[in-house]
């Protein structure tokens, strides 16, 4: 590992010596060509950015508005995970995490104040509710939570929610991040689950452990979730080539939740997360369309989220739990709202479609 990176770092440096660069997005352009890993390629073009910043006398966030070509800031609506489960927990539970998101007439300090509530209440309910365990805190900064049931998780949180007298949809309102792709399988039609007079569809999910069903029975589950648990946003329901259940789910949903895709998937919102460059980042969050700006698993406190979450435009951003790391990225955001930036929400009104869009 330590000689590849050396290497990688080699042929940056040849690649750089003696080279005049037109600026960031120059700089990042070239960086895209070199036969390095993403991770390298971001390293770079982040510590040169942080550079560049220093030798002009500026702030690195007033350097970032300049790359994105903004004259004002925008702040994302924060969606903030509570709960961690999962395909990798003890549980049968496979959906991945609960989050929770500010009604969207409060500040940003007000909601952020209703989910630290509600992450406190819930870390003392699990222990109280489990003594002789501490609740663990999960890579995502989410505290960890081993169930069969993604119910069980909406459960505790509205338990906390009682205790600490806040309301659901008018305090918040609940995310789901379902990590679809973790417990999606696919199968031959005609052949083992696929059998004649069962689903046409090839896409199995079994988001509770061994209970492989078919795409359409996904569908209603999460349409009954969202029907009976003012959940406004779902992350990941089906994998990304399922289409046809994407395009039902959207039909059935598209009046009252956003669906956001890690993949792409159509009639869906995009996450993105740090990737490549960071003139690559921008032009993905800048694209047309709904955006969520995610924290990496790995992401630490000194990276330039909270700058990007500002000068984006992008409609949300999932930075994690409350806890370890990924407090750095909260904390950072704070630091720049205290600095008396005139910044609007980005969102101000959830902008629901009745109806998933058809192709002609």
């Amino acid at each position: 590992m330590i000689l590849s990176l050396l290497d990688e770092l080699k042929a940056v440096n040849d690649s750089f010596i003696g080279v005049e660069i037109s600026g960031q997005k120059g700089l990042d352009e070239k960086l895209g060509a070199l036969n390095i890993s993403s991770c390298m390629k971001l390293s770079v073009s982040v510590a040169a950015h942080k550079a560049n910043a220093r030798l002009q006398n500026t702030s690195t966030l007033a350097a970032l508005q300049k790359l994105a070509n903004k004259d004002t800031y925008a702040l994302p609506l924060p969606i903030v995970t509570l709960l961690s489960s999962g395909k990798h927990s003890a549980g049968k539970n496979n959906m991945a995490s609960l989050c929770i998101c500010p009604d969207l007439k409060k500040t940003y300090a007000e909601g952020m104040e209703v989910a630290e509530m509600m992450y406190k209440k819930i870390e003392d309910l699990l222990k109280k509710k489990f003594p002789n365990n501490t609740p663990n805190v999960a890579a995502n900064g989410g505290l960890s939570y081993a169930c069969d049931r993604v119910e069980l998780m909406l459960e505790l949180a509205k338990e906390a929610a009682l205790e600490l007298e806040l309301t659901v949809e008018e305090d918040f309102s609940f995310v789901l991040d379902c990590s679809s792709s973790d417990f999606h399988t696919e199968v031959v039609p005609g052949q083992g689950s696929a059998k004649k007079g069962q689903s046409a569809s090839r896409h199995r999910y079994d988001w509770v452990e061994g209970q492989v069903k078919p795409s359409e029975d996904l569908c209603d589950y999460l349409e009954n979730l969202v029907e009976t648990e003012n959940i406004v946003v779902l992350i990941d329901p089906l994998h990304h080539e399922d289409e046809e259940g994407i395009t039902r789910l959207a039909e059935k949903i598209g009046d009252k939740c956003h669906m956001i895709s890690r993949s792409g998937a159509p009639h869906s919102g995009a996450t993105v997360a740090l990737n490549t460059t960071l003139s690559s980042t921008l032009a993905a969050l800048q694209a047309p369309g709904l955006k969520m700006l995610a924290a990496a698993c790995y992401e630490e406190g000194e990276t330039v989220l909270a700058d990007l979450a500002l000068v984006s435009g992008c409609e949300m951003m999932l930075l994690g739990g409350l806890r370890g790391v990924r407090r750095g990225l909260y904390n950072q955001l704070n630091i720049r709202l205290q600095q008396n930036l005139k910044i609007q929400p980005s969102i101000k009104d959830w902008g629901f479609h009745a109806k998933a869009p058809t192709e002609e």
